[in-house]
């Protein structure tokens, strides 16, 4: 469970980012974040993941209060989410294998249990004859499935894919979202921040519409509109 309340963000030069937001995500949920550039979307992740700090209100993750979390856990707060960029940040001088391999042991997973869990995420992305071959080679959904891979290897609670289908075409894009909402069917939460209008209007999920730093609109199966 992910609970934002009345939760403001303002940021040293006078941009407020954040208005008074206020949203419950339940557990096993898949939900879109919307909105036009410089909405607040990033910033909302940015405090999800605890990068940056609010400047009013409250957010839990499970039972969790993120204000009282020390920042010696939050290492162990993040292995609750695998995260997915739109720049996918692969590491080039890693494969495939070792890429996806590195978030387990950065979480000090034993080479018992990277042996056995990396393979099967990457036979779960369909990247099992990808596995030694290094982010240069790889198409644009090729290394987005990687991160994918990466994201998913620690089994966390929620995805959050910011702006996942930013960098590659349009087939690449149904197939990533395809791959998040098979995600979605095995419970893990899944909250994803797109401009993909015909993504959204397509999945008919839970769409929220941030603007100006405030929720506007709050919908299930829900279209990409402003009200």
């Amino acid at each position: 469970m992910l609970v934002f309340e009345h939760v403001s963000k303002v940021y040293g030069n006078g941009t407020k980012a954040l208005d008074d937001v206020s949203l419950r995500i339940d557990d096993g949920e898949f939900v879109f974040i919307v909105g036009p550039s410089g909405a607040g979307k990033s910033t909302l992740i940015k405090l999800l993941m605890k990068e940056e700090e609010p400047t009013s209100g409250k957010i839990y993750v499970g039972d969790q209060d993120l204000s009282k979390l020390r920042h010696r856990d939050v290492p162990y707060l993040r292995r609750k989410m695998g995260v997915v960029f739109q720049d996918f940040r692969l590491i080039n001088e890693l494969n495939v294998y070792d890429n996806v391999a590195f978030a387990m042991n950065a979480t000090n997973c034993s080479k018992r249990s990277i042996a056995r869990r990396v393979p099967y995420v990457l036979r779960l992305m369909n990247l099992s004859e990808k596995a030694k071959v290094f982010p240069s080679e790889l198409s644009g959904g090729e290394q987005q499935r990687v991160a994918l891979s990466r994201a998913l290897v620690n089994n966390p609670m929620m995805i959050v894919a910011d702006e996942p289908t930013g960098n590659i075409d349009p087939r690449m894009s149904w197939e990533i979202m395809g791959l998040l909402n098979e995600i979605n069917k095995r419970k893990t939460t899944v909250l994803v921040v797109t401009h993909e209008k015909s993504l959204v209007n397509a999945l008919k999920k839970r769409v929220i519409y941030i603007e100006k730093g405030r929720v506007l609109s709050d919908r299930m199966e829900g279209q990409y509109s402003e009200r």
